[in-house]
C-alpha cells in the first residue's frame, strides 16, 4: 500500500490511499526510526497515540533508507516551524510595533485634548454659592470630586457682562472639582 507524506505548512499529511491523517507539527515531539524500518511520529501522549508508518510503504518523499526518510521528514518539520515559532528577534519586532502604536495613541490623545471646540453635555456639578460666580464641572457621572478628572468652567457676572473661562485655560479633564476656587482660569 503506497503512502505519501506531504508538508502542509503547519501539519504533515499522511495518506495511505484509504485514510488521510494530518499531524500538526506543533504536536510532533520526535520523528525516529524503530525496528530498523518503521518511522515513528511521537506525539507525546504515550505509545498508543503515536503514529507508525512502514518505510517500505512510503513513496513520497522518496528516500534511500529509513534514516534518510526520517531526515527528510525532520526537514519538513523545520521548514515551516521556523516561520511560526517565537524568536527573540520576532519579540523585539513586536515590542517595537507596540511602542509605535503607543506613540501614535499618545499623539491622538494630545490631538483630542488640544481641540478648541470640545462639545460638552450638561455639567455633572454646578456651584452657584457666589451670586457673581458660577462653576460648572464636567466629568463622567461616576467621577469623584477629589480626583483630577474634571473640566471646570467659571462663569463670572460683572456689570451685566458674563465672562466664560476654563480652568488652566483649556477644556481638559485634568482638574479637581474640590479645588475649583483656587484654580487659574483663562
Amino acid at each position: 500500500m503506497a503512502t505519501t507524506i506531504t508538508n502542509n505548512g503547519a501539519s504533515l499529511k499522511i495518506d495511505n490511499g484509504t485514510q488521510v491523517r494530518n499531524l500538526m507539527k506543533s504536536q510532533i515531539i520526535e520523528i525516529s526510526v524503530i525496528k530498523t524500518n518503521i518511522i515513528k511520529f511521537d506525539i507525546g501522549q504515550g505509545p498508543l497515540h503515536n503514529v507508525f508508518v512502514s518505510y517500505a510503504d512510503v513513496t513520497v518523499p522518496a528516500a534511500a533508507s529509513p534514516e534518510a526518510l526520517r531526515d527528510a521528514l525532520n526537514e519538513m518539520m523545520a521548514s515551516s516551524l521556523a516561520s511560526g515559532t517565537a524568536t527573540e528577534a520576532k519579540q523585539i519586532e513586536e515590542i517595537n510595533s507596540l511602542k509605535v502604536a503607543n506613540e501614535q495613541l499618545a499623539a491622538i490623545k494630545t490631538s483630542v485634548n488640544a481641540l478648541d471646540n470640545k462639545i460638552f453635555f450638561d455639567p455633572v456639578l454646578i456651584d452657584e454659592g457666589n451670586p457673581n460666580v458660577i462653576y460648572k464641572g464636567f466629568a463622567s457621572p461616576s467621577a469623584k470630586q477629589d480626583e483630577a478628572v474634571w473640566a471646570i468652567q467659571k462663569i463670572t457676572h460683572v456689570n451685566d457682562v458674563c465672562s466664560y473661562q476654563w480652568a488652566d485655560g483649556n477644556k481638559n479633564f485634568d482638574n479637581i472639582w474640590n479645588n475649583r476656587a483656587e484654580l487659574t482660569y483663562a
